[in-house]
């Protein structure tokens, strides 16, 4: 037992991978806000003391340097298409770059930062349970499935891939089986309105519906023939941009629109968003989607099939399901975790 826990310590963690671990206290810091400036400027720092390192892997990730560019244009796309004329452009423009591209060029750099100069961060594996107790209150009281699912899907996949495991993969999935048998309604019920949201979501990602409060527009919209509008709803505006939202999206701002995180149905009123994939096509627009989708693949393949990828699974299952990424509570091990799982797929090189 001893022999095994050695092998999660060498070589030796460097002063750099402890600097790491602390991104694990995301979850306990106060407040979504509070979060998000700590999971920027953490990043930051971590960049800032690579600086007098040498690297130990060499990481290009070409899905990765797109998304940046993609949000970085996209900051300047949705600023100057709410406001075109206003005096606030630029303030807009500052909350985008805030609430939107910042979060994503340092969640790049972080996982660029990582790979590249770590030594060992395997011991991290230890800490993950201390980031997700704060999860624990939730879970128990939402009855919350998702992530449990997930990570018993990825274990799977792993084992029916893996050829040195995979005579185990029938009596999990056994397992499995009878866990889903025992809770049926209670997972359809938590998942029976999902696809709706998903329909929603992939709908605004080719047009923007117009959201009202009382008399006035929260979102941008696009122009619709009224043959198009007997199928996507009454709220929709014919005097908007009737292009920018099919490649651009909605925007990525949740201080643009007071229900960012929500979604309008028919039959149950507010959903909360519940994908992540479909969220950000829907704020970022369809060529976002696909470059996720290239990281995502490009992320397999570096990794290889080890047990490390069971992690990287549950994280790209969970996020296809809930919202995950877009709440810092729990982007944050999230973030820590897939880039550890990247981190143990590429070999060092010196």
């Amino acid at each position: 037992m001893l022999n095994h826990l050695k092998k999660f310590f060498t070589p030796r963690p460097s002063v750099f991978d402890l600097s790491v671990a602390v991104f694990a206290i995301v979850p306990w810091i106060h407040g979504d806000r509070d979060r998000s400036i700590f999971m920027v400027f953490y990043a930051a720092f971590l960049v800032a003391y690579s600086l007098s390192m040498k690297p130990k892997r060499e990481y290009r990730s070409l899905p990765l340097t797109l998304l940046v560019i993609w949000s970085l244009v996209n900051v300047f796309i949705h600023s100057f298409e709410i406001y075109p004329s206003s005096g606030t452009t630029l303030y807009r423009n500052f909350y985008l770059m805030l609430e939107g591209f910042l979060y994503i060029f340092f969640a790049a750099l972080f996982i660029k930062t990582v790979v590249t100069y770590s030594t060992n961060i395997k011991f991290i594996f230890f800490l993950l349970p201390i980031s997700i107790l704060p999860w624990i209150d939730d879970l128990s009281r939402t009855g919350a499935v998702t992530t449990t699912a997930a990570l018993g899907l990825a274990l799977f996949i792993y084992l029916l891939f893996s050829k040195l495991y995979r005579k185990w993969a029938l009596p999990i999935s056994m397992v499995g089986i009878i866990g889903i048998v025992l809770n049926f309604k209670w997972i359809i019920f938590k998942f029976s309105y999902r696809p709706k949201v998903w329909w929603q979501l992939i709908k605004e990602a080719f047009y923007s519906p117009v959201q009202y409060v009382g008399k006035d527009i929260v979102s941008p919209g696009i122009e619709l023939s009224p043959f198009l509008k007997r199928f996507v709803g009454e709220h929709i505006s014919d005097k908007v941009q009737p292009w920018l939202a099919t490649v651009f999206g909605n925007g990525f701002s949740p201080y643009l629109d007071p229900n960012y995180t929500w979604v309008t149905n028919n039959n149950y009123g507010w959903l909360y968003r519940q994908s992540d994939y479909f969220a950000i096509a829907s704020d970022l627009g369809p060529l976002m989607l696909m470059l996720v989708v290239w990281f995502i693949i490009d992320s397999f393949k570096k990794i290889g099939i080890q047990p490390v990828v069971i992690g990287f699974t549950m994280i790209v299952l969970a996020c296809f399901f809930q919202i995950t990424m877009y709440v810092p509570f729990k982007a944050g091990p999230y973030l820590l975790l897939g880039t550890l799982c990247i981190t143990e797929g590429i070999r060092r090189s010196v």
